[in-house]
């Protein structure tokens, strides 16, 4: 006798690399809660929630395998913050060709997060290692990568953007670069993972798409947002070294065009989330 399930459709297989970040983590509970078979990639092993954890990925054959086998790839891996290049070509630029290479000629779906100002040529190494993995990845038909501007969580977690934005100290001023009046469209963390999902599943287009959240402030609101309470904040005399994390948040800081931001999430079925449910917007007046 035919066994009941014996025509039903496989499960999708997702590839995760980075899934102990925290939009992958976020990313594994959303793919099990649809029924997606994964195969989480990390460097240390770790706890997760998925069918299979590779750790060592970039030196381990299991890792090839498991993404030539997949129906798409989320490529979640970055450093942020290294003191040198090679650690940001290693971290970004080695993995998406690592990815590239495991898939050559498959019409695989791969998930890709870079971000805003995202250039080959750039003078910031991490700005730079995005570029060169961005053109690895779109030599494959079906990528799909997302510029990014700042992503926020809220407290007890907050990502670096929002550690940027904390006092330092209670009556210490928030000490920033550049134009203090310069708007800025934070992404909420879920909404990242919710958006890989999505594409990771076929929703979209292929393509670069830039993605940012629907609220916009200054950088000195933002300040005031992220702490709760209203906070001293000051400009930083000078120019910050291009190398530093301080550098990229005042260059990925910038203004976008709201339209274009709020089409992409449309296009990919995501209601972005108001910035009020990481931060408490009603503390302060802006």
């Amino acid at each position: 006798m035919m066994h009941p399930l014996s025509n039903a459709a496989p499960r999708r297989h997702v590839v995760v690399a980075g899934a102990n970040s925290p939009t992958g983590r976020l990313l594994l509970l959303l793919l099990r809660d649809s029924g997606i078979r994964v195969t989480a990639l990390v460097r240390r092993p770790a706890p997760l929630v998925a069918d299979d954890v590779i750790s060592d990925w970039t030196n381990n054959p299991h890792s090839i395998r498991a993404i030539a086998d997949a129906d798409a790839v989320v490529l979640l891996t970055g450093v942020f913050g290294a003191g040198c290049w090679e650690d940001y070509r290693a971290g970004m630029v080695d993995t998406a060709q690592r990815v590239a290479l495991a898939l050559a000629e498959r019409r695989t779906r791969v998930v890709y997060f870079s971000s805003l100002l995202a250039d080959a040529a750039s003078d910031n190494w991490y700005l730079k290692a995005k570029g060169k993995a961005e053109q690895l990845l779109m030599q494959l038909p079906d990528s799909v990568i997302f510029r990014l501007g700042p992503v926020v969580r809220g407290s007890p977690q907050p990502l670096p953007f929002e550690q940027a934005l904390l006092q330092p100290a209670p009556a210490a001023p928030v000490m920033l670069f550049g134009d203090l009046q310069r708007t800025s469209r934070p992404i909420n963390l879920g909404d990242v993972a919710t958006i890989a999902e999505a594409a990771a599943l076929g929703a979209g287009q292929p393509g670069i798409h830039e993605l940012g959240g629907p609220d916009e402030h200054s950088l000195e609101e933002l300040a005031q947002l992220a702490n709760g309470v209203a906070v001293p904040v000051e400009r930083l005399a000078g120019s910050p070294s291009s190398h530093t994390v301080r550098d990229l948040l005042a260059r990925i800081a910038a203004p976008r065009d709201a339209g274009l931001l709020a089409a992409t999430a449309r296009s990919f079925g995501l209601r972005l989330t108001p910035l009020s449910l990481a931060w408490p917007l009603d503390a302060v007046e802006v």
